[in-house]
């Protein structure tokens, strides 16, 4: 077929996260159905093996040929003798309900299969399959009391309903990146259930005057990647962020800061008030700033202007006297150096800092703001791994196995 010759390019561009894995779109008649278009691209390139399933309805919004195009399959537009509810739905690894109209869920709530997508959900919730649901419709309606009473149904029979966009008066369809980062994890054991995890990402910024600053290029994106997957496995997350163009999840709890003293109190203060199991300091805050600051803006007619710079407070190592018994995983960046020096820099700097693992990285092979990243990890006892190259979802996902094995109090 032809939507085969157009998948095979993209399955797997930009990761193998979902290599192997047969996810089943179903998709019902609500208006943002055209999105589940991009969707499907989006998990076929991260290497999922897509199916979908259509209800009468939405047939009627997009032809079935546009989502055999997206997918190289031929959607299921009813079931025949061949029971495609149990031989796709019933077999797959994840079936995602998108859009999730009112109607379809409250049929799958109270056991109604009168639709190709309600009798695939209820296959799949009857197989044990991870089924979630992706609510888009009306602010009121999706307020509305038996909507509510529809969602505690479906989360108590081990159905994710996940958090709609609400915007402009409407319940919205999550973005597609939001979405995509959601199901990357939507398979992982909830091994970190019950435990917190602290997680620094991105730059900060130092101020010349009122409107110029100095910073570092990182983009955060690290980290994110870190707080998504220890979320996906259970995990509550505390994400300190510097000012990034990042697109952060709602589900992802963010307090957001631009200094580095920004950052190195409210780090330290939220290590005074919650326990943490694990820690990733993942972000580049800048190691000095200017010993003073312009208070209005520095004239452009001057030939130069002398900057003097001090020291910033070292977050990365005094993190452990406000968290004893925190497994710290920390960051050691490098500039064009060989894997012997990665790993006796960053031995140095988890000594400095009494962490537990080191992640040291040479920035001039992989750059800023990439998916793709290779690691040295260093622990404490001086021996080490290489892991990667690899996405970072992928290399967090990792590193979050290893921490978590780790033990530092009773």
């Amino acid at each position: 077929m032809a939507g085969h010759i157009e998948v095979k390019p993209i399955r797997g561009s930009k990761s193998g996260l979902l290599e192997g894995r047969r996810i089943v779109l179903a998709v019902t008649g609500g208006a943002s159905i055209y999105k589940t278009v991009d969707l499907a691209r989006e998990l076929i390139r991260h290497g999922a093996d897509v199916h979908v399933v259509m209800t009468r309805s939405a047939t009627r919004l997009i032809s079935p040929l546009l989502f055999e195009w997206a997918t190289g399959r031929r959607p299921i537009t009813r079931i025949s003798g061949w029971v495609e509810h149990v031989s796709v739905c019933g077999t797959a690894d994840l079936v995602i309900v998108a859009p999730a109209t009112a109607n379809t869920m409250s049929k799958v709530a109270s056991g109604i299969a009168d639709t190709t997508v309600s009798l695939c959900a209820l296959t799949a919730l009857g197989s044990g399959i991870n089924l979630l649901l992706v609510p888009a419709m009306n602010l009121a309606m999706w307020e509305s009391q038996s909507v509510r009473r529809a969602v505690g149904l479906l989360a108590g029979m081990g159905a994710r309903v996940l958090r709609p966009h609400v915007e402009e008066g409407k319940a919205k369809f999550p973005p597609i990146n939001h979405l995509v980062d959601y199901v990357l994890g939507a398979h992982m054991p909830r091994d970190m259930a019950g435990m917190r995890v602290l997680v620094t990402a991105g730059p900060t910024r130092e101020w010349l005057d009122a409107t110029k600053f100095i910073s570092t290029p990182s983009s955060g994106l690290t980290g994110l990647h870190f707080a998504l997957e220890a979320h996906a496995r259970g995990a509550d997350v505390d994400l300190v962020l510097g000012p990034t163009t990042l697109d952060v999840p709602p589900w992802i709890n963010v307090h957001r800061v631009s200094t580095t003293r920004d950052m190195y109190g409210k780090v330290l203060g939220l290590a005074g008030q919650f326990r943490y199991d694990v820690a990733v300091l993942s972000a580049a805050p800048l190691d000095f700033r200017p010993a003073s600051s312009e208070k209005g803006k520095l004239s452009s007619d001057v030939d130069h202007v002398d900057v003097r710079l001090v020291p910033t407070p070292k977050m990365a190592r005094d993190l452990r006297r406000a968290a004893p018994c925190t497994i710290i995983v920390g960051f050691k960046a490098e500039v064009d150096v060989d894997d012997d020096r990665l790993v006796e820099s960053a031995l140095r700097r988890l000594r400095e800092g009494d962490w537990d693992m080191a992640l040291a990285h040479d920035v001039a092979r992989s750059g800023f703001g990439t998916d793709i990243d290779r690691y040295v990890l260093v622990y404490n006892d001086g021996t080490h791994e290489v892991l990667g190259p690899a996405h970072k979802r992928l290399l967090a996902r990792e590193v979050l196995s290893r921490a978590v094995r780790l033990g530092r109090c009773p």
